[in-house]
């Protein structure tokens, strides 16, 4: 057996939602099996009710000191009573992942880390080429060093000669560019997603949907409904709720309503055939975002 820990035999994982906290505390007192520690992982401890984590809390407070006691949240008040109690011990980490401003910057400390420098542009250039996901953006630059040997300074041309376009075109990108009002970015979202492959009719659907989406929102901005009472009405998360208010602060409520009547012209001459589907298509659009 492992001197440290023998985690076939030493190691339990428990999902918040579903566990009593008097179930980990168990199994954080349980005394290692020929080994010196054990590991305990609770999962979604931000799903556990307050009195739940109170337990935990109590715990922490004299943990055992042979188990090793990892408490996994997406997000937990740093007011909370386990919060606190982890804090004291000098066991909080926070792992976030960068904001989408900030993921070209977080490419560039990634080469600096391996010991090579890359120009702001280039960084940029592999973030579009690869999308957001840190691991993949980690295994490109892996190939962009390994296509340029001993050379310390990484530059755009490299990025263009190694890494191939694999980032996921996105209707929500395009989407989020049309609430903007930012015709420019929401035309090129538009020609990536054809030249992906998509279908205008179904861009159009889409469109139309998330239109709705918007005039509902306004409505109820303008009757001064309470941000829970909005949630309720129009079924979405908090945080895509909170990017309908701002697209829909926007627009006034008859701008809205052009567009979606619009939209319904739109869709009849794309159905009949009068025109060219894609020319008629960013009449509209160019007009909703100047509206």
């Amino acid at each position: 057996m492992g001197e440290l820990a023998d985690l076939d035999f030493n190691s339990d994982t428990f999902d918040g939602e579903s566990v009593e906290p008097e179930q980990v505390v168990a199994a954080a007192n349980t005394l290692p099996f020929a080994s010196e520690r054990r590991l305990v992982v609770v999962r979604n401890v931000d799903k556990m009710r307050a009195a739940q984590q109170a337990v935990l809390a109590q715990y922490a407070a004299d943990p055992a000191p042979t188990t090793c006691l990892v408490l996994v949240a997406t997000k937990i008040p740093k007011n909370s009573k386990l919060f606190k109690a982890v804090d004291a011990l000098g066991g909080v980490a926070e792992y976030r992942a960068p904001r989408k401003h900030e993921v070209p910057g977080w490419v560039v400390e990634l080469f600096e880390s391996k010991g090579r420098t890359i120009s702001r542009d280039a960084a940029t250039a592999l973030v579009q080429a690869v999308g957001r996901d840190l691991r993949r953006l980690d295994i490109e630059a892996a190939k962009v060093i390994a296509f340029v040997g001993e050379r310390s300074t990484i530059e755009r041309e490299d990025i263009d000669e190694v890494v191939a376009r694999v980032a996921p075109v996105s209707i929500f990108d395009f989407l989020n560019a049309l609430g903007a009002r930012e015709c420019a970015s929401a035309l090129e979202r538009l020609d990536d997603l054809l030249a992906a492959g998509e279908q205008l009719i179904g861009i159009h659907s889409m469109t139309v949907r998330h239109l709705r989406t918007l005039v509902s929102v306004r409505a109820l901005l303008d009757r001064g409904a309470e941000r829970s009472a909005m949630q309720r009405e129009v079924g979405m998360a908090d945080w895509q709720l909170r990017t309908a208010i701002e697209q829909a602060g926007r627009f006034d409520a008859g701008a809205l309503s052009r567009a979606l009547r619009g939209a319904a012209e739109v869709e009849a001459r794309l159905k009949s055939g009068q025109g060219d589907a894609r020319t008629v298509f960013e009449v509209w659009l160019a007009g909703m975002c100047r509206a």
